[in-house]
């Protein structure tokens, strides 16, 4: 037996699929809202009648790059910065931008973990995303207009 909130044994019906009128034979007395319940009454909602969730599919994790990718990723990426003739993206590009990283999965320690570049939101700091020419290796945010 135990004392409980009839609010508690609403919950734990909702929890397990169950209604309240379907475990009130458990209920042995009622005092207001404080309700005895007999936890040993076939009537207890003691198991889950509701399905199993289907199992959450986990998105392969993928390492960052390591040193000498990183370094390729950021020739290839500057190289083409520097022929573009250096464009650089306006501070509200660079904010949005950088509010799209934070937001993305492939997020980690303030990097991006598919190119490997460092994801800071300061204008002229040697980052992809103060540069105009420079786009999202998936896409999630595309070349800019140059800040004059």
């Amino acid at each position: 037996m135990i004392i409980c909130h009839r609010m508690y044994l609403a919950s734990r019906c909702l929890e397990r699929g169950y209604t309240l009128d379907e475990v009130m034979p458990c209920v042995v007395s009622q005092d207001g809202d404080e309700w005895t319940i007999d936890t040993e009454s076939e009537f207890y909602p003691r198991v889950s009648r509701l399905p199993e969730p289907p199992p959450v599919e986990q998105m392969p994790t993928r390492s960052a790059p390591g040193f000498l990718e990183k370094v390729r990723n950021f020739a290839t990426a500057a190289a083409g910065h520097v022929a573009a003739g250096l464009p650089m993206a306006s501070d509200e590009e660079i904010i949005r931008r950088h509010d799209i990283c934070l937001g993305c999965e492939h997020l980690q320690n303030d990097a991006c973990n598919l190119c490997g570049c460092p994801v800071a939101r300061v204008r002229g700091y040697v980052s992809k995303l103060s540069w105009a020419d420079s786009e999202c290796p998936v896409g999630k945010w595309s070349k800019a207009t140059p800040d004059s």
